[in-house]
């Protein structure tokens, strides 16, 4: 698996895990509908997405990036709830290498994301972006801990397991990664989903996973 897209999935998955914990039957409900989004703001938002999926496969133009950008902006200014427009500014700011407003952005979102951790864990990835290697280790010791929140609370919750599985990847390495999937493939075998992600932790890199982040 390609870990830049990987790293897209990710920042999707933050804003599903968010809104389908409390909607499992809501599945044909618009992402709109379930999170009172103004379909004026979606479709900023869309506009941006299609932009960016065009910026990866077609043109790599960094002045497009602004462009972008201001689509997110408004976006946001159209509703400033509207979590999966913030995420999609934040991979773009760290595509544009601005990890200083990738940080105070997390922190905005963190306000109203009951400490998150899969964000936490990003901003210490941006703090050691802007080599304050301190910053980013307590950012992900504070990550840590919001994980086994989490997890003591739906511990069976693919999205989160596999969240921390990463996360472990990237703190710990990919062999402790590898060690905890394998007991989690034994505690839950009916969840078949969590055996495909042997190959992308034997495969996993951390270098190249910082370096699909951003500049």
């Amino acid at each position: 698996m390609n870990f830049f897209y990987s790293t897209l999935i990710v920042f999707f998955i933050i804003s599903i895990a968010c809104s389908n914990q409390n909607n499992k039957n809501a599945k044909n409900i618009s992402y709109a509908e379930k999170n009172n989004i103004a379909k004026s703001c979606i479709a900023l938002n869309d506009s941006a997405v299609n932009l960016l999926n065009k910026y990866y496969v077609e043109d790599s133009n960094p002045a497009k990036l602004d462009i972008i950008l201001d689509l997110l902006n408004e976006s946001i200014s159209c509703d400033t709830n509207f979590y999966l427009a913030y995420n999609n500014k934040i991979t773009v700011l760290s595509l544009k290498g601005e990890y200083l407003k990738v940080v105070n952005l997390l922190n905005k979102m963190l306000e109203f994301s009951n400490n998150n951790p899969q964000l936490i864990f990003f901003k210490g990835m941006a703090y050691e972006k802007l080599k304050d290697y301190p910053s980013a280790e307590i950012a992900y010791k504070q990550a840590a801990v919001e994980y086994e929140k989490r997890l003591q609370l739906h511990p069976d919750s693919l999205i989160i397991i596999t969240d921390k599985l990463f996360f472990t990847a990237f703190t710990e390495g990919k062999d402790q990664a590898i060690a905890e999937l394998k007991e989690y493939v034994l505690k839950y075998p009916n969840n078949t989903m969590l055996k495909e992600y042997q190959f992308i932790f034997e495969t996993y890199h951390r270098d190249d996973f910082m370096f699909q982040h951003g500049k």
